[in-house]
């Protein structure tokens, strides 16, 4: 590593104007200056360009879509624009400490044979006001190994070593419209080089209503993780297949199709993590109605224990 490498975070914005300054300030006032911020407007319809462009720092590099293509392509986009020695992400409606770079690199200086690493988080509320501080344990060695473990994680801490993040092909596109893109690049990237987790919060996730991970129209987002899952256990052992990977995809939307309940519990389930538990008890009546046997033990269980117990927190 060079005595003073270059960091490059990337920015996908869209609609971001009551965060974007915050975020872009964060990065400012961090206390290690070689970095690159790119920002890349994802044609949005609110003064978010113009607030970019106040900002002159000459560290800021800045790209527009004419029209909306989507976080996914967004930050495909910035990969293959960043120039640095190691590549992270800060989405526009976030922030970070002013030691999150310095920190991060320190890990990198002290283990030559590290490939990229995640750190703890926090999660505010939409005024930035502290929801909780999330600590985890990833084992990445095993995330490479075992389709079946899932830790929670939250991708924009990703920081990687640039010679190992451009040996995958950035977000594979078979996620557009999903989410899920990043988890599964993070798998790409425990499979190429060595990772950890760091113990730090280095990153603050805020929580709002018009976040872009609540727009899938695309039911399937549901089922992200299987779909991951099935993905990892095909691919782990050979190289990523773009049209077989299409079949897999398409081979799980037609078994959801046979199965609306689960749909409208899943559903449920997001409305209850979000608060809203009117909305979540309609859609556990509704699933209640549809069910299979397989799934009824599943759905009484949120209608008469997680929904009451909720509500009344």
């Amino acid at each position: 590593m060079t005595n003073n490498p270059l960091v490059s975070v990337l920015m996908p914005a869209f609609n971001a104007e009551k965060f974007i300054s915050e975020a872009i300030g964060s990065i400012i006032n961090q206390d290690y200056p070689n970095w690159e911020l790119l920002i890349l407007d994802d044609a949005s319809m609110d003064s978010t360009l113009q607030i970019i462009q106040t900002f002159q720092d000459k560290r800021i590099r800045f790209f527009q879509h004419q029209d909306n293509r989507g976080y996914l392509l967004s930050c495909n986009k910035l990969f293959e624009e960043a120039e640095g020695d190691f590549i992270t992400f800060l989405d526009a409606d976030d922030t970070c400490p002013p030691n999150r770079i310095s920190a991060c690199l320190a890990e990198f200086e002290s283990d030559s044979e590290l490939g990229f690493l995640t750190t703890d988080h926090i999660r505010t509320d939409e005024s930035g006001e502290t929801i909780s501080e999330n600590r985890m344990e990833v084992d990445y060695g095993r995330y490479a190994s075992d389709p079946l473990y899932n830790p929670t994680i939250c991708c924009a801490t990703i920081f990687a070593r640039s010679k190992v993040a451009r040996q995958t092909q950035g977000y594979r596109r078979l996620f557009r419209g999903l989410g899920g893109e990043d988890y599964f690049w993070l798998w790409e990237l425990s499979k190429l080089g060595k990772g950890t987790h760091l113990n730090r919060n280095l990153y603050r996730y805020r929580r709002h209503a018009n976040q872009l991970s609540k727009g899938h129209i695309d039911e399937i987002y549901l089922y992200v993780p299987e779909l991951a899952e099935r993905l990892r256990e095909r691919f782990s052992r050979k190289a990523f297949d773009e049209s077989e990977a299409e079949e897999i995809k398409s081979e799980l939307r037609s078994e959801i199709l046979v199965q609306p309940s689960l749909t409208d519990l899943r559903k449920a389930q997001i409305s209850v993590n979000n608060g809203n538990f009117a909305n979540a008890f309609r859609l556990g009546i509704r699933a209640l109605l549809k069910s299979n046997p397989k799934n009824v033990s599943e759905i009484l269980k949120l209608l008469f224990y997680v929904i009451p117990l909720r509500w009344l927190r």
